[in-house]
């Protein structure tokens, strides 16, 4: 596999970070974990003075959760202790949410940053303003933006844990026959992943029901990874690695440093009301369920259970296969089974996603690699 040669943009912005001191990101991924457990509890006891000082961007997203009682992911920890560890790199030392403040960055900074899909959340700047690290959100956009306001220079950024998906898109909805769908939309929306669809025609969703696809060519893997981030405009990732320190990488040269993997999820994070209403109905039959109308009941031995995320074990809901579930609340529970009105059943979508591995990454190695 030939070698992606570097952008201008990414040599300047990986020679300035590894000009600087090797910097351990500030909670390292046993400390991450901790806090996350802490934070998904809604420990009443949580030092939010203590990170508000060393992290505020991860202070305020935990607040927001212990407010809106939606657990924060994991994955929100690493970007902002990433973010943080980078701006006391560049001693960027004045902190601000853009969420709670209006008018932080200068107009022209904004309008620029849209054309990048990026909508700030939090921003690094320094003591004058005149180069901001911006970490931003939308579904489209990257995660961080670096930027020289008097001359608009831009560098972009993802940040990643060492193992990580680079996106997961739902897959169009497949039909009662249950096969694979690519639709041009989708293909228009997501051309990254059209080689791994493509290696899985004729697949069929309700054969593999409970199991994910991983059988992919290296060649199509690689290609949904670093297209990945070509359509996102980012120019490099940053990560941690296997002592802790904060790595930077081109993201058109991440198989040289990470183990890639592709994966189709038969039943994804999303679910949406049934669109396979027959399918439906003939697994609650093979489950032995008496309909009465469209009001069901089941034998709650023959049902799983799923636990709200964030590790505290409480049951939300009951799977009637791996594709389909009905929340608890939506159900009337006897102690031997639940009654529920199928209206209120759910359906899990497919998802297709790339993955890395930095399993046995290095900051010494990259920098001696680079040249910097």
């Amino acid at each position: 596999m030939n070698k992606v040669p570097l952008t201008k943009l990414q040599k300047e912005i990986m020679k300035e970070f590894y000009s600087m001191e090797k910097t351990k990101v500030i909670f390292d991924k046993v400390e991450r974990d901790a806090l996350w457990k802490r934070a998904t509890s809604r420990d009443d006891a949580f030092d939010f003075p203590f990170l508000e000082l060393k992290c505020p961007a991860l202070s305020h997203q935990i607040i927001k959760s212990y407010e809106s009682g939606k657990n924060i992911q994991s994955a929100v920890f690493s970007e902002c202790v990433y973010a943080q560890t980078f701006a006391n790199m560049l001693h960027l030392d004045n902190f601000y949410n853009c969420l709670e403040r209006d008018n932080v960055i200068p107009s022209n900074i904004e309008e620029l940053l849209k054309s990048y899909f990026l909508y700030p959340r939090y921003v690094y700047t320094n003591s004058d303003k005149s180069r901001m690290l911006i970490q931003a959100g939308g579904c489209n956009g990257i995660d961080s933006a670096l930027i020289t306001a008097i001359d608009l220079n831009i560098f972009t950024i993802e940040f990643k844990e060492p193992g990580a998906k680079t996106s997961e898109p739902d897959l169009p909805k497949y039909g009662e026959d249950g096969l694979l769908k690519i639709t041009d939309d989708f293909n228009e929306r997501y051309p990254q992943f059209h080689d791994m669809l493509s290696e899985h025609i004729g697949l069929n969703f309700f054969e593999v029901i409970g199991n994910n696809i991983h059988d992919f060519s290296p060649e199509s893997v690689n290609i949904a990874v670093t297209n990945n981030y070509s359509k996102k405009y980012a120019d490099v990732i940053c990560t941690e690695d296997i002592n802790g320190y904060l790595v930077m990488l081109p993201v058109n040269q991440v198989s040289l440093w990470a183990e890639i993997e592709g994966e189709i999820r038969s039943a994804g994070r999303n679910h949406y009301n049934v669109w396979t209403p027959n399918t439906l109905r003939r697994f609650l039959r093979e489950l032995g369920a008496v309909f009465n109308g469209d009001i069901i009941t089941v034998n709650k031995d023959r049902l799983g259970i799923r636990t709200e995320r964030g590790g505290n074990g409480k049951i939300s809901g009951y799977k009637i296969t791996p594709l389909f579930f009905v929340y608890v609340d939506d159900c009337d529970d006897d102690g031997s089974s639940v009654t529920f009105d199928i209206s209120k059943v759910q359906q899990l979508n497919p998802t297709v996603a790339g993955k890395m591995f930095f399993k046995k990454l290095e900051y010494n190695n990259v920098k001696e690699y680079y040249n910097f």
